[in-house]
This record gives C-alpha cells, sequence and structure tokens, in this order.
C-alpha cells in the first residue's frame, strides 16, 4: 500500500518599496540690482556779449537827415500853416482887389506878375541851431548761469535669502505578494512538479 505524502508549496510575503528622491527644482543665489542716477555736473556758465548802443538821430536831426515819421509830421504842420497863411492873404487880396480894381491906375495883371516873380527871387537864409551830441551806452558782458553739481545716488537692491524649489523625497512601503502556505497530500511519492 502506497504511503501517504504530504506536500508543503509556500512563497514568503513580499513587501515593496517606491521610493522617490527629494530633489532641487531651482537653485539659484538672487543677484543683487543696482539702481541710481548719474547726473554729470555741468558749468552751465555762459558770457553774455558786451553791447553799445549808439544813438546820432539827434545831431542827424539837426543837420537835417530825418525819420520818414518825423518828416511828414514836419512838412504836415507845415502844410496846415501855410494853408492858413495862402487862405488868408488870398481873402486879404480878394478884398482889396474887390474894393479897389475900379478904380483908376489899378493894374491887376500887372500886379499879379510882380506878386508871381516876387517869390521866385532868391533868399537867402541863415540858421544857427545847436547840433547835439550821440549819445552813447554801453553794457559789459556778464557771466550767466548757475552751476549743476549733478546728482549721483546708487541704490542696492539685494534678497534675503537664496531662491531654492526642493521637492522632498518620499519611500512608500506596499505589499507586493501576500505569499501562501499549500498542503497536499500525494501517494506514494512527493509531489515535484509543485
Amino acid at each position: 500500500m502506497p504511503v501517504a505524502r504530504l506536500n508543503t508549496r509556500h512563497e514568503l510575503p513580499q513587501i515593496g518599496i517606491r521610493q522617490t528622491r527629494g530633489r532641487f527644482t531651482e537653485t539659484a543665489i538672487i543677484q543683487p540690482e543696482v539702481h541710481g542716477t548719474n547726473r554729470q555736473a555741468s558749468a552751465n556758465k555762459g558770457a553774455t556779449q558786451p553791447s553799445l548802443t549808439l544813438n546820432n538821430y539827434p545831431s542827424r536831426r539837426a543837420y537835417g537827415h530825418r525819420t520818414m515819421r518825423d518828416l511828414t509830421a514836419e512838412q504836415g504842420q507845415r502844410g496846415f500853416s501855410e494853408l492858413q497863411s495862402a487862405t488868408s492873404r488870398h481873402s486879404q487880396t480878394a478884398w482889396t482887389k474887390a474894393t479897389t480894381a475900379a478904380r483908376r491906375g489899378d493894374d491887376v495883371a500887372q500886379n499879379a506878375r510882380s506878386e508871381m516873380f516876387s517869390n521866385y527871387t532868391a533868399r537867402v537864409r541863415f540858421a544857427i541851431t545847436f547840433i547835439p551830441d550821440p549819445t552813447m551806452q554801453g553794457q559789459p558782458g556778464q557771466v550767466v548761469g548757475e552751476p549743476d553739481t549733478g546728482n549721483i545716488s546708487v541704490d542696492i537692491e539685494t534678497a534675503p535669502s537664496a531662491r531654492i524649489n526642493y521637492t522632498p523625497g518620499g519611500v512608500e512601503t506596499y505589499l507586493q505578494n501576500r505569499g501562501f502556505i499549500r498542503h497536499w497530500v500525494t501517494q506514494g511519492n512527493y509531489d515535484i512538479q509543485a
């Protein structure tokens, strides 16, 4: 009679470990930033040219050289005064003619001719006037402008720490294989295929 044999097959449980490493995704030292202004100093100085103002019009006017404004004003005044004297003279002559023309010995044509030619006789006139000196006014050159002392300012902006992005690692354990123990009985020999 065959002998009963106890066959055992087992598999140990297996623990799985899933591991992720910690890593730095970004590591950087934040460089300082420099901000500032740099306005250079400048003198901003300049010199004005000296000037000389010469007014010789009063002396030129005394010699007879006038501006157009003065000439027209004088000629206009002279025209008004000559018009008044001519009107007065012609009125007086007309009244004289009207009252004495019918008398004997009053030759109207002869009187008009002698009056006409008497106006064209040369009249020598001398006028003594004071000739004023030209006026001069000088302006010396000047140094003008205000200096600019400039402005240089520096502002350094620093960060209190470095820029670090760190992803921490981790370890996870899990049961990869539960394992088992099996028993069975065979007759006569062991089951080697198990």
